[in-house]
């Protein structure tokens, strides 16, 4: 990341331009969507999407599984939509369970599956169909469009965008190539809801420019970070303490040095090592060798590997590997409406989301 970043900047000159080029497609696209000059699927119930305006690290699944168990907790039926990056599909729309294959489903989706039992995971990249077959399916209460803030083919009724500090700061406003941002700034007056994801302390110190940066657009801004539990091996099975042996990391995600900078928090100490693989990595049977190998020459007693990495290594006979047992934890927020400071399970509720519904469907009548 910090190589890529390095490079943009060298590059600017040239990049910029065709950033801003990017950004004025998006923007139009955006523009015919709203006048529904493009053809929209709406959903028969109330549609979540969670998405971001930069690429990678934001939380989009685990607030995407957060909001799936919420609606668990008040007895809806939910579907999530996913477009499957890196799935390959027998048929489509595909239904994502615990026991499909990683190859058909995609990591994320399947992690979420595994996570969710409850809910319903489609993966479609045309979500259009998938949304249409999963109201006639399962008649859902809710619908989350995951990574949906840019995929505007499905109306929904709220939009969660999710930013990290790196937005705010270096990455403020700049679209691919030039930096990480799917789309310009005007594109955040189409949120509903901000959330950041930080320690407390960081979002606090960052305050004054969220204020500035996202002030105008009058919409709430939550804080939230990802809490670890413990420890739990790759076959399930209680929850375990970190302890103070000697570690190793593994990874295939987009942002493997924060993976690395929250174990540290986590075990008190730096690891051994730390094998990293492209996003999504597709793990064989001669990468676990290749783990285990370096495994025995660092002399790590654990191996640990990120949620997403866990469904893949699962059924390679990486029993015996751990990964981190995280639940999403919401602290600060920043309101503009003079509401009194609180966070976002204290803030959201049924009826919000009821209201926002009923809203999309009187103004499609209009």
């Amino acid at each position: 990341m910090a190589l890529l970043r390095s490079a943009q900047n060298i590059l600017s000159p040239v990049l910029a331009p065709a950033g801003y080029v990017y950004s004025s497609v998006m923007a139009c696209r955006a523009k015919l969507y709203n006048k529904d000059s493009l053809v929209r699927f709406k959903p028969a119930c109330p549609c979540i999407s969670v998405g971001n305006i930069g690429s990678g690290g934001s939380g989009k699944t685990p607030v995407s599984g957060w909001l799936l168990a919420w609606a668990e907790r008040q007895g809806m039926h939910s579907v999530l939509l996913s477009r499957g990056y890196g799935a390959n599909p027998s048929k489509l729309p595909y239904l994502v369970t615990a026991e499909s294959p990683v190859e058909e489903s995609g990591d994320e989706p399947l992690m979420l599956a595994t996570e969710n039992p409850y809910a319903r995971v489609v993966v479609d990249p045309v979500r259009k169909r998938s949304g249409k077959w999963a109201t006639d399916q399962f008649k859902p209460d809710l619908m989350v469009l995951d990574d949906g803030f840019q995929h505007m083919a499905v109306q929904r009724d709220l939009d969660f965008v999710l930013m990290t500090p790196d937005d705010f700061t270096d990455g403020w406003n700049k679209v691919i190539p030039r930096g990480t941002w799917r789309e310009g700034k005007n594109g955040l007056k189409r949120a509903d809801v901000f959330f950041v994801k930080s320690p407390v302390d960081d979002f606090n110190s960052m305050k004054d420019l969220i204020k500035d940066r996202l002030g105008k657009y009058k919409k709430p801004v939550f804080q939230f970070n990802l809490k670890a539990e413990g420890l739990k091996f790759l076959n399930g099975g209680e929850t375990l303490q970190f302890g103070n042996e000697k570690y190793m990391l593994v990874s295939g995600i987009g942002k493997p040095e924060q993976f690395s900078r929250d174990c540290m928090n986590f075990m008190g100490q730096k690891p051994c090592e730390h094998m990293i693989f492209k996003d999504h990595h597709p793990y064989s049977s001669q990468d676990v060798s290749s783990i285990r190998e370096k495994s025995e020459k660092v002399g790590a007693a654990k191996i640990i590997c990120t949620p997403k990495d866990a469904v893949k290594l699962r059924r390679l006979g990486c029993d015996d590997f751990y990964t981190i047992d995280l639940c999403v934890e919401f602290k600060e927020s920043i309101f503009f409406d003079g509401t009194e400071p609180c966070n976002f399970e204290r803030w959201w509720s049924c009826d919000r989301l009821e209201l926002a519904y009923k809203s999309r469907n009187k103004n499609s009548k209009l």
